[in-house]
């Protein structure tokens, strides 16, 4: 099962709006979607890229605050997969449970449920609130309860199930179980579902490693390029092409940048800059560490709207007193994040420490 945070900044996932707009109003219909794109720019349908690498495991990711309205669903079909996007309003986050299921059943009766194909994925949303208890200004969805979009490569149908005490329950329906992948993008809220036409190709291999002279050893992507030292502590800095540490400066050249910080765990571990999107505990080399993501409200060193992903590793008191790493990815246009991010995910899982 993937645990996954419950939001990830816009600029990541390049969402476009494409497939099923204007729902109707009152019963829900049976209806096809329609695959409008957007004219040429950022969110054109061959600047989309999926939201992940893909997998068939369960994806499960934990809502909060108070509860959101769908106020959209829609499908969107791009080159090697399809895509279905869940708009959401208020002022909480959604959360989700998406994974493969034997046979598609009604939320709270058991019933079965018509789903066209030979697979389904089950995809219930979380922190929902009902269309009674929505905000005044919220545009509740009401359907259509079955969607295609033409020309999909896998999707043949969404179907909606129901909305039982704040989960609702979609099933797509597809010709087999295949990987697929779950983000999230912000203003709108969204909750994107892309469904891949081929076998995901595997992760690029960890095939380095280095030791830093700050009391770590990591591996990292292969063809990947990492710092020498001459300016800060070697393998610190990491990126996919040739880079040069500039002196003096606080330019960010690395797509994932380490650092160990002369505090207390819980200081560096606190609130920081920014809006918290999740956090959550972990080990990390058998040492206490969180894993917090943030987008930046224009304070500090990165524009408002910049995503970041980090985590904080405890690595106890030196000779100079308390220590902690943290290693980073940031969301700035120079890199591309949502590659990134499971990049950093791997590399953590790598990490060792000296004895102490």
């Amino acid at each position: 099962m993937r645990l996954l945070p419950a939001a990830v900044a816009c600029a990541a996932l390049l969402v476009t709006g494409c497939g099923a707009d204007g729902a109707a109003t009152g019963a829900r219909p049976t209806g096809t979607a329609s695959s409008g794109h957007p004219g040429p720019g950022p969110d054109a349908p061959d600047a989309v890229r999926p939201v992940g690498d893909g997998d068939i495991a369960e994806s499960v990711a934990t809502g909060g605050g108070p509860a959101v309205t769908v106020t959209d669903v829609r499908l969107g079909t791009h080159d090697g997969f399809d895509r279905i996007v869940f708009e959401v309003a208020g002022d909480g986050l959604a959360g989700w449970q998406v994974g493969w299921v034997d046979e598609p059943r009604a939320p709270g009766s058991g019933a079965p449920v018509e789903v066209p194909g030979q697979a389904f994925l089950g995809i219930t949303l979380t922190n929902i609130a009902l269309p009674g208890d929505a905000g005044a200004d919220a545009l509740v969805w009401q359907g259509p309860q079955r969607q295609a979009v033409a020309g999909a490569a896998v999707l043949e149908a969404l179907v909606d199930a129901a909305l039982v005490e704040g989960r609702y329950s979609f099933f797509a329906g597809t010709d087999e179980r295949r990987p697929f992948a779950v983000g999230t993008a912000n203003s709108p809220q969204r909750i994107v579902v892309d469904l891949f036409a081929d076998e995901v190709a595997p992760p690029v291999a960890l095939s380095q490693r280095c030791d830093s002279p700050a009391g770590f050893s990591v591996s990292y992507p292969e063809g990947w390029s990492v710092n020498l030292g001459e300016t800060v502590a070697a393998c610190t800095r990491f990126a996919p092409e040739p880079f040069t540490v500039p002196p003096g400066t606080d330019a960010r050249v690395g797509a994932v940048t380490a650092s160990v910080q002369q505090a207390p765990f819980e200081q560096v571990a606190g609130p920081g800059a920014g809006r918290e999107l999740s956090r959550g505990t972990t080990t990390v080399g058998g040492r206490p560490a969180v894993r917090v993501e943030r987008i930046s409200v224009g304070e500090g060193l990165w524009p408002a709207g910049v995503p970041t992903t980090g985590y904080v590793v405890d690595l106890g008191s030196g000779a100079q007193g308390p220590r902690t790493l943290v290693i980073d990815t940031v969301g700035l246009p120079q890199f591309d994040y949502a590659r990134n991010v499971p990049v950093l995910d791997r590399m953590v899982e790598t990490l060792t420490f000296p004895d102490p």
